[in-house]
């Protein structure tokens, strides 16, 4: 018999961590990757830290998550954005 719960239950809220160079129009793309996948997002649900020098910029975006399907395709469209170094 297996005990184990799941780790996620779903719907439920799930943060996106996203961290890239900075370039042009950096934002605009990366905010119309995350509605395709999660719909548009309230600005409350996304937070941006840009780098001490300017060169990279953190950015979480807080999805309301239907499963793991809608996560993965998300992740490997974020991955092919060229800016895009690291994606949590």
């Amino acid at each position: 018999m297996d005990d184990s719960k799941p780790l996620l239950v779903f719907p439920c809220d799930y943060p996106i961590k996203v961290m890239a160079r900075v370039v042009p129009e950096l934002r605009a793309q990366l905010d119309a990757i995350v509605a395709r996948h999660a719909g548009p997002l309230e600005a409350h649900r996304i937070s941006e830290r840009p780098s001490a020098q300017q060169n990279f910029i953190g950015l979480t975006y807080l999805i309301h998550a239907h499963g793991e399907r809608q996560i993965a395709a998300l992740f490997e469209e974020l991955k092919q954005c060229p800016a895009v170094m690291l994606i949590l």
